[in-house]
């Protein structure tokens, strides 16, 4: 080759000139963009804060919603059912998203119809990424709130078919005006009538005979034995207690349907994280654990796991800060719970969740009630960089845990 083949061909100044100019404003345009961003977000903030810091209080925080009177009402349901459900949904999304990246990533099939089925998985995974919220929620009623329809259809005030850990009595009023329990033996009975002496128990505990006299008869005057005394006839209603670990199928609207559809909102923002962390793991490291007679599992979980857990935690810190502030599926699958007075008592009770919260009180005819949500968003707020700040602390125990070995 001749020297004319290594020669740079020239550059035309006024095209190289060119090219700066639009390098110059797209570089100020992007500066722009972002310097709107956060100044949006300071406005945002501080009108949040002017306007709700003066609500911000204990009694505030430990109060319940009244109706028609803001001043008396609280967040503190709210706050309960918010944390159960994001622990609910934790519990779901973070094993099976993590355990889901490590197969993707770590045990990738060499048959080529499988790999086929492998990309396919990993594409949806990806594209599921950016479905809006309100279709998880929509999901979320048909699968877990009514499972398809296979086990009848919803009945609001129904006993289940299908429960477990439900302990079922009947509630009779004695002639001492007290209350107690007869165990129940047939469910389909929903009203028992006592005409003979019957089997009951205390509701703090304690077995006896149920006494049977006529409406006429002289009452006793043992106050204990007047406590296990009922009239001839008397009827009783039939009651459920649950447990915490009381379960239903269908879910109902419950915190465990909620807890659940979060889930399934959060789970390709886990997987993709989690993936993206177990690539970044340098694949000596890999080769060093196959070297010393590691099987593919052993080496996943001793070498690749710890390594990439740093990663995997920020990516759960993104997820679960997404998962407390989502309103439009809680709002599908349990629809405007605002007047929840205790926090949620199973994982078949519904509960209210601060999202859900702020949308009613920041649409209520009360004006009252607008200054509220935005104290409410400030807890919620909260609540959130209280979540981000456990996690990081985890991240960089781990972090140190690692460096350590």
């Amino acid at each position: 080759m001749s020297e004319a083949d290594y020669q740079v061909p020239a550059v035309d100044p006024q095209r190289a000139k060119n090219r700066h100019t639009i390098s110059a404003i797209f570089r100020v345009a992007c500066m722009l963009v972002a310097v709107q961003a956060v100044v949006i977000l300071i406005v945002l903030l501080t009108t949040v804060f002017v306007r709700g810091v003066d609500q911000l209080s204990w009694d505030f925080l430990t109060g319940v919603h009244r109706d028609d009177n803001p001043d008396g009402s609280g967040l503190w349901p709210a706050i309960i059912g918010s944390i159960v459900i994001c622990l609910i949904c934790g519990a779901a999304a973070l094993p099976i998203g993590i355990g889901t990246a490590i197969f993707l990533e770590e045990f990738k099939p060499r048959n080529k119809a499988l790999a086929v089925l492998h990309n396919l998985v990993q594409l949806n995974i990806t594209n599921l990424a950016g479905v809006p919220s309100i279709v998880y929620g929509i999901l979320g009623l048909t699968a877990f709130v009514y499972m398809f329809g296979l086990f009848g259809t919803y009945e609001a005030n129904k006993a289940a078919d299908l429960e477990f850990g439900a302990q079922r009595y009947y509630q009779v009023r004695t002639a001492a005006k007290t209350f107690v329990w007869i165990p129940v033996t047939d469910k389909t009975l929903r009203v028992l009538e006592i005409e003979e002496p019957i089997a009951a128990r205390y509701p703090d505990g304690g077995d006896f005979t149920l006494n049977v006299i006529d409406r006429g008869a002289t009452k006793p005057t043992d106050p204990t034995v007047l406590g296990q005394t009922v009239y001839r006839g008397s009827k009783a209603s039939i009651f459920a207690k649950h447990p915490w670990h009381y379960l239903r199928l269908p879910f109902h609207k419950s915190v465990l349907s909620a807890g659940l559809t979060l889930a399934l909102v959060v789970l390709p923002i886990v997987i993709i994280s989690s993936q993206e962390s177990i690539r970044a793991v340098p694949d000596t490291m890999r080769d060093a654990g196959l070297g010393l007679g590691c099987t593919r599992w052993q080496m996943v979980r001793t070498i690749v796991l710890p390594a990439s857990i740093p990663g995997i935690m920020t990516g759960a810190i993104l997820a679960m800060s997404r998962a407390v502030g989502e309103a439009a599926p809680l709002l599908a699958v349990m629809g405007g719970v605002v007047g929840k007075r205790n926090a949620p008592e199973n994982l078949m009770d519904n509960a209210a969740a601060m999202p859900i919260t702020i949308y009613n009180w920041a649409r209520d005819d009360n004006p009252g009630f607008w200054e509220l949500s935005a104290t409410a968003i400030i807890v919620l707020l909260c609540l959130l960089l209280t979540m981000n700040s456990i996690a990081i602390l985890l991240r960089y125990w781990a972090e140190k845990k690692f460096a350590s070995r």
